[in-house]
């Protein structure tokens, strides 16, 4: 007889889904266990570039602005009380900064003085300086014509920026005192203002036929120029006389034209000398 075989039942087979779901599991553990580590490992590596350079950056603006509030707190202070008035406590009590950082930024309170003539340079250069450059052009010394439509838009500009600028009045406060208690901040204002009288000296001299250093020539240059400056210096009584409340875009028009009829006078007059 046939030996029957006893079939011996099979074990049955995890489902695939658990087979996946087991062998997941270490990976998932060693993830998670890379992730922990990465995270501990960042915290100790550097700041990227670009956050140091913004944080960089960042104190550099704080830096320029508290120099240019100490900068905008001395022009005022100087201006009405001079070198000697002006202290660099009030300068910066004024501009709500410490007085220590006076030193930090500019050295000393000369240096101060200085770094204020050089911001009002700055100022008006960046207004008058590219109308200096324009009239300084070969075109405008060609003839007798050009170089007086080129006196006309230079003086028309110092008119503009003496009379329309916010901070004209505190330029010019700071400019006259200079004028009679010279300082080397002269020496910063001298540079630019020298400048445009040489120019407008050798346009005048154009004008004429004549050499821009015949002395003639640079005194004309000056009453010219000085037509300007009385209109700012002596506001107060010009307001009071004109019955004005300000010198408002129309009344600088007005100016502007009184200016240039005296300039075409003293130059058809000194034509008609020669």
């Amino acid at each position: 007889m046939a030996a029957v075989k006893k079939s011996i039942p099979e074990k049955p087979s995890k489902p695939a889904s658990a087979e996946i779901q087991g062998s997941a599991r270490p990976a998932a553990h060693g993830v998670a266990q890379a992730s922990a580590a990465e995270i501990s490992n960042a915290k100790d590596r550097p700041a990227p570039k670009k956050a140091k350079t913004r944080a960089r950056r960042t104190r550099q603006d704080r830096g320029i602005e508290t120099r240019n509030r100490l900068i905008d707190a001395a022009l005022d202070s100087f201006g009405r009380l001079g070198f000697d008035g002006a202290s660099t406590r009030e300068i910066a009590d004024k501009a709500d900064i410490n007085i220590a950082l006076i030193k930090y930024h500019f050295g000393s309170k000369e240096a101060l003085h200085v770094a204020v003539a050089e911001h009002i340079v700055s100022q008006i250069s960046e207004r008058v300086g590219p109308v200096i450059v324009k009239v300084n052009s070969p075109e405008s010394f060609s003839s007798r014509e050009a170089a007086r439509r080129a006196l006309d838009r230079l003086i028309e500009t110092f008119v503009d920026t003496i009379l329309g600028e916010e901070k004209a009045e505190q330029w010019a406060r700071f400019i006259v005192r200079e004028q009679m208690q010279p300082t080397p901040a002269f020496e910063v204002i001298y540079r630019f203002i020298g400048t445009a009288h040489e120019v407008g000296s050798r346009l005048v001299a154009t004008a004429l036929g004549k050499d821009a250093a015949d002395e003639d020539v640079k005194l004309r240059a000056f009453a010219i120029m000085g037509q300007v400056l009385v209109f700012r210096v002596a506001q107060t009584l010009v307001l009071r006389r004109m019955e004005w409340r300000t010198i408002s875009e129309a009344e600088r028009t007005r100016i502007k034209r009184v200016i240039i009829s005296h300039i075409d006078a003293i130059l058809d007059a000194e034509a008609d000398a020669q």
